[in-house]
């Protein structure tokens, strides 16, 4: 017997189908082995090709040069010019190593991230034409990368994305007919239930959420009501321990697969501080959609989010 869920964030109906991953599948060889050098003479985003690279935005530097750095894009999402949207791009170069990876940085190394992606968005909502910053990164061709060198992306928009505007709506509609936010509720039925939890920690709460269209995601969700830009040093300190803990349990799960993250963000203009919590989604790309999803709007699942918890769990 098969099971609907619906996923309370996004309400995305999710057919839950735990035989389905007995299925034979042809193997096949994986396109993209892991770089084993730290300096790639024609990688733009190589510390030492600084000629390849458009100006630079942010940067942290030691002694043995820069760390990380945000660069504008050279070939933007948008852009400053007049026209129907209107914004800024930036690829954000998560470590100045070539073969670097979520799977393998330090807890520093982390942090410097993570100092980057809060710098970049702090100064990119200062526009007082942009009403919404997305924060995301591809990890590996399949999952939509161009370079192999790991790098992540902001982008500033003046509009709202429709993602956005259902999530704000979905915690409306939930705040009106119960008198109670969200978030909150998932904060304290995930932690009570505890089959799902990854890790629980001071400010943010890692879960295998209960209904999801992607099979093996993972969410960080902040347990605390503040903004993007309010993160603090302790709040990056705790995250980057947790994302360095959890892409060491992944990779042994999984191995060196394609994922992407996304990071949602509080709308600039649209009051909903207490009503949304800042969440962070990390996407597997083992699978891909078939005709029934794309022709139906429904997910199916072949996995049972307590299961893979326990084998991530720390």
């Amino acid at each position: 017997m098969k099971e609907i869920r619906i996923d309370n964030i996004k309400k995305d109906i999710v057919i839950v189908a735990k035989d389905r991953s007995k299925r034979p599948i042809d193997k096949v060889v994986s396109p993209q082995d892991e770089p084993t050098l730290e300096y790639e003479e024609k990688c733009p985003f190589c510390r030492g090709n600084e000629n390849y690279i458009t100006k630079e935005k942010f940067k942290i530097e030691d002694k043995t040069g820069w760390l990380v750095k945000s660069v504008e894009n050279k070939f933007p999402i948008v852009d400053n010019l007049p026209g129907e949207i209107y914004g800024l791009h930036e690829v954000m170069i998560d470590t100045y190593r070539h073969n670097g990876s979520f799977y393998d940085m330090s807890e520093s190394e982390f942090e410097n991230l993570f100092i980057m992606y809060k710098n970049r968005y702090t100064q990119l909502i200062c526009d007082k034409k942009i009403e919404y910053v997305s924060i995301f990164k591809n990890f590996l061709r399949k999952s939509g990368a161009s370079l192999a060198h790991p790098h992540s992306q902001i982008v500033s928009l003046s509009i709202v994305p429709p993602e956005i505007e259902n999530q704000i709506d979905i915690c409306k509609d939930y705040y009106d007919k119960n008198k109670k936010y969200l978030y909150d509720d998932i904060i304290k039925n995930e932690i009570e239930f505890g089959d799902r939890i990854i890790n629980d920690g001071v400010y943010f709460l890692v879960i295998v959420p209960y209904a999801t269209k992607f099979s093996g995601e993972v969410r960080i969700i902040f347990k605390e009501k503040i903004k993007f830009e309010k993160m603090n040093e302790k709040h990056i300190k705790e995250l980057s321990k947790t994302f360095k803990k959890l892409f060491e349990n992944l990779y042994k799960e999984s191995g060196y697969n394609a994922f992407n993250l996304c990071v949602y963000t509080h709308p600039l203009k649209i009051e909903c501080e207490n009503l949304f919590n800042v969440h962070m989604d990390v996407i597997p790309r083992k699978y891909s959609f078939g005709g029934f999803e794309l022709g139906t709007g429904m997910y199916v699942s072949s996995i049972d989010p307590g299961e893979l918890a326990k084998k991530l769990k720390f």
